[in-house]
């Protein structure tokens, strides 16, 4: 039987980079995940989806619910999708958006990167509604409180980096 090259397929949030040495008859295989991180996996279980992340996936699914978010909170999921977002464009260099934000240096602040409770309460305090996306004042700013609004599309569209 053929042994099957995971190399380049994504599985969950992690895109397997390479092969690591068997242990015993198990095949495991580095990833990358959507947050940076890397994991170890076994081929079986990232085939058959017991292993989607390194790790992150449980920790946001644990967050919703620490932070009272659930699916039928949309307001508050919105958001959160928001925070995730805003820290994906700027820490992982597999989404295409990456080169427009993490890979030109833009970052998010130490007080949201690791704690949604600070964004959500900077959000709400700041205008905060669903027909707004965040947008950042000085487009080549860091995603931080004195950079950051509520903004329509827009609005957004008019504050680009190819406008002039």
């Amino acid at each position: 039987m053929k042994k099957e090259d995971l190399a380049g397929q994504r599985f969950g949030r992690l895109t397997v980079t390479k092969e690591l040495p068997k242990v015993g008859r198990k095949t495991f295989w580095l990833c990358l995940c959507d947050c940076g991180k890397t994991k170890e996996a076994i081929a079986y279980n990232l085939k058959n989806g017991n292993t989607k992340s390194c790790g992150c996936l449980q920790k946001e699914v644990s967050g919703n619910k620490k932070h009272g978010l659930l699916s039928s909170d949309k307001k508050n999921m919105r958001l959160f999708v928001a925070w995730c977002s805003m820290k994906a464009r700027c820490n992982n260099p597999q989404r295409k958006d990456y080169k427009n934000y993490g890979g030109r240096g833009i970052q998010v602040c130490a007080e949201w990167i690791n704690d949604f409770s600070a964004f959500h309460s900077w959000a709400t305090d700041n205008g905060y509604s669903d027909e707004l996306t965040i947008d950042r004042i000085d487009v080549n700013g860091n995603y931080e409180p004195s950079n950051c609004r509520w903004a329509t599309i827009q609005e957004q569209q008019k504050n680009k980096r190819t406008n002039k």
